[in-house]
C-alpha cells in the first residue's frame, strides 16, 4: 500500500500559487493563467506517484502517494472562507507542509493567516510562507510581505538562521521571496529570471523530517535544476560521499534525483 502524504499550497487569488506549484515540482502539474482572472477557483489536487527503490537494495519498493491541494484564492478572507477551505485539510489529512503564497500587493487579512499559521503549527505542519512574484510590485512592496511574514511567525518562533535569502524559525517555519516564471516590463527594460526555487526547495528539505522528509524529495523528484544546483548543499546536508556522487555524474549525467534520493533515506535510517 502506498504512503500517503499531503502538501496545501494557499494564499490570496493571483498571487502564482499554481505557477509556483509547477516550479516547484520541476513540471507542468497545475494549470495557470497569465490573466486578472484567478485560473484555480475550486479545491483542486494533484496526485504524484512516485516509486522507489527500498534502501535495503532488495527488489522490493515502496511507494509514496503526495498530493498536493492548490485551494482557491480567498478574496475576502472572512474566517468563515478560511475555516470552510482550511480546516478540514489541515485537521484532517495533515498535510505535511502548508506553503502561503503572496505576492507584493496582494490582499490579505493577516488576522486569518494568522489563524492558519496557528493551525498548521498547533498541527505540526511545516510552514513555508513565500512572497511569489517578487519583482512585480517593487521592492518596498516586497520587503513589505516579508517583515509581515517575520512579524507573524516570531509569535512562534525567534528566528534561527537567515541563509540565502530564506528566514528559518526552527524547525517549524521559514519565509523568503522568489520569482517562480521569467518576470519581463518592457517599458523599464526589466528582465528577471526564475530565482529563489531552488533556495526554498532546501530550505524545506532542511527542515523537514523521516518519511516527511522522504514525501518531499519525492515530490521534487522530477525538478532537475534543483538536485544539480543544489547538489553540494544536500551532499553536506546528508553526508553522502562526495566522490560517489562525482563518479555517478561522470557515468551517468542525468536523473541524478533517482540516484541521491535513496542514499539519502538511508542516511534517515541512520540518524
Amino acid at each position: 500500500m502506498a504512503k500517503q502524504f499531503n502538501i496545501v499550497v494557499c494564499g490570496s487569488a493571483r498571487v502564482g500559487k499554481s505557477t509556483l506549484v509547477n516550479a516547484l515540482c520541476g513540471r507542468e502539474v497545475a494549470q495557470t493563467s497569465s490573466s486578472l482572472c484567478s485560473e484555480t477557483n475550486e479545491m483542486k489536487q494533484y496526485v504524484l506517484n512516485p516509486v522507489c527503490q527500498a534502501s535495503n537494495e532488495d527488489t522490493s519498493s515502496t511507494e509514496y502517494s503526495i498530493t498536493i491541494w492548490d485551494t482557491p484564492g480567498i478574496e475576502s478572507w472572512t474566517e468563515d472562507h478560511v475555516r470552510k477551505h482550511f480546516t478540514k485539510i489541515m485537521l484532517e489529512s495533515t498535510p505535511i507542509c502548508m506553503i502561503y503564497c503572496a505576492s507584493p500587493g496582494s490582499f490579505v487579512r493577516l488576522d486569518q493567516l494568522e489563524w492558519v499559521i496557528d493551525t498548521c503549527i498547533r498541527s505540526n505542519i511545516f510552514c513555508a510562507l513565500v512572497c511569489t512574484n517578487k519583482y512585480n510590485g517593487g521592492s518596498q512592496r516586497r520587503a513589505q510581505v516579508l517583515d509581515e511574514f517575520h512579524r507573524l511567525l516570531s509569535h512562534y518562533h525567534t528566528m534561527t538562521l537567515d541563509e540565502a535569502n530564506v528566514k528559518y524559525y526552527g524547525g517549524v517555519a521559514l519565509c523568503t521571496s522568489v520569482n517562480s516564471i521569467l518576470f519581463e516590463d518592457i517599458d523599464f527594460g526589466v528582465r528577471k529570471h526564475v530565482e529563489g526555487i531552488n533556495e526554498l526547495l532546501f530550505g524545506i528539505t532542511k527542515s523537514l523530517k523521516d518519511d516527511n522528509l522522504a514525501a518531499w524529495c519525492y515530490t521534487i523528484i522530477d525538478n532537475q535544476s534543483f538536485w544539480l544546483t543544489m547538489r553540494d548543499g544536500i551532499v553536506e546536508l546528508f553526508k553522502i560521499s562526495e566522490p560517489i556522487v562525482k563518479e555517478f555524474l561522470q557515468k551517468e549525467g542525468k536523473d541524478i534525483a533517482k540516484f541521491l534520493i535513496p542514499l539519502i533515506i538511508r542516511a534517515l535510517l541512520k540518524r
